[in-house]
């Protein structure tokens, strides 16, 4: 599995906007996508920096998202709230099983 988090610096006075639009064209464009396995909007319980978690089966397929024309359209609505962001990559030790080393 494959995990994106970007941290976000969200503008002051747009936090709704910047939860509305994730809630209601961000998860609903990404969910649709091939190999699409989660996403989420997180909260800072502490401090001002959201974080977006975005899980898909694999990088590939991630980045075959980030170049449609519908990630670029709900990424520009999303980003418009924020001040900056930065990204970070992960591997998910819960490998799928296409994923895991032959025995």
């Amino acid at each position: 599995m494959f995990v994106l988090h970007a941290s976000i610096k969200v503008k002051p006075g747009h936090e709704g906007a910047a939860q509305s639009v994730f809630a209601e064209a961000f998860k609903q464009a990404i969910s649709t996508q091939p190999g699409f396995k989660d996403a989420d909007f997180l909260t800072p319980l502490e401090g001002d920096e959201y974080v977006l978690a975005i899980i898909f089966e694999s990088h590939a397929l991630q980045q075959e998202w980030v170049a449609t024309d519908l990630h670029t359209q709900v990424w520009s609505q999303m980003e418009a709230h924020f001040d900056s962001w930065a990204v970070k990559t992960y591997r998910s030790g819960n490998l799928l099983e296409s994923e895991r080393p032959p025995r």
